[in-house]
């Protein structure tokens, strides 16, 4: 690539993020006509050549590009032969002549008080190899502008298919905007300029929309703080009776002894053993 496109090709690109910072609303397909709005172009089909057989006359003395861009006293149009252009096609048709406007290119005197662009080629798709390097920067600019590389990536879609159905660009647009994603993908290219940057921090929002919901995680299940008696299990079980708790329970002096005994039941107990004791002292003394 000459020094000179390179050129062509940052100020087409930087131009198409700085467009993309404009727009009203951020999100894919780009409304490419809320955009011509706001810059003051006005997208009107061919006219008839009946109602208007002098504008008739003079476009198609332009040339049989599918949009051809004129300056009307003062104020720019777009003229679009809209009978063979769908929606893809006629969305990059209209970007091509947003760039041309927005990249300053030259123009020319095509009647008293009616200028034109001097490239007048406009496809409704990307050109194979344009001649005029303001065709080719008007191009880049539309690619740019409609599928902006930082938020593909943000979405993981880098394939021809997916970017044609999420930008709404035509087939060679499409492709040649896959062929970039795979090498911006290689080099890991992304997010180095800083106007890239708030182009993707303004288009957060649609990116947020377009994620996946996360799936809904099942509550814990809850355990009962009151356990059933014994022999009765469910929600109707009987709670614990206090006094039946307190005789159930273990020793409260811990390590599993039993509890102390009374004093007077200590004498019950030694008593029958000092009996037996005088008796044998008794039976000994007399024997002697």
């Amino acid at each position: 690539m000459s020094t000179e496109r390179y050129q062509r090709y940052q100020e087409a690109r930087d131009t198409a993020w700085r467009a993309l910072l404009r727009l009203p609303e951020k999100k894919l397909p780009v409304d490419v006509d809320a955009l011509a709005q706001m810059i003051g172009m006005e997208v009107l089909p061919f006219p008839d050549g009946e109602e208007n057989p002098r504008l008739a006359k003079l476009l198609e003395g332009l040339g049989s590009a599918l949009a051809i861009s004129l300056r009307v006293r003062g104020k720019w149009q777009i003229f679009l032969r809209e009978d063979v252009l769908d929606d893809a096609r006629r969305r990059f048709a209209v970007a091509h002549e947003l760039g041309h406007l927005l990249l300053g290119h030259e123009t020319r005197v095509v009647s008293p008080g009616v200028r034109a662009f001097e490239s007048e080629e406009n496809e409704g798709d990307v050109m194979d190899d344009p001649e005029d390097l303001a065709d080719y920067a008007a191009d880049i600019f539309a690619v740019r502008l409609l599928s902006p590389a930082c938020v593909l990536h943000e979405l993981h879609i880098d394939s021809s298919g997916g970017i044609a159905a999420l930008c709404g660009l035509p087939p060679k647009a499409a492709a040649l905007r896959a062929d970039r994603m795979e090498l911006l993908n290689e080099r890991d290219a992304f997010f180095k300029h800083d106007l890239e940057r708030q182009v993707r921090d303004q288009f957060l929002p649609f990116l947020r929309s377009r994620q996946m919901p996360m799936p809904e995680q099942t509550p814990p299940k809850k355990i009962p703080l009151i356990l059933p008696v014994k022999g009765k299990e469910g929600p109707e079980a009987e709670p614990p009776h206090p006094e039946r708790e307190k005789k159930d329970s273990p020793p409260a002096n811990g390590k599993g002894k039993a509890p102390p005994l009374h004093p007077r039941r200590k004498v019950w107990l030694v008593l029958p053993v000092l009996v037996i004791a005088a008796a044998l002292i008794i039976f000994l003394t007399r024997r002697g």
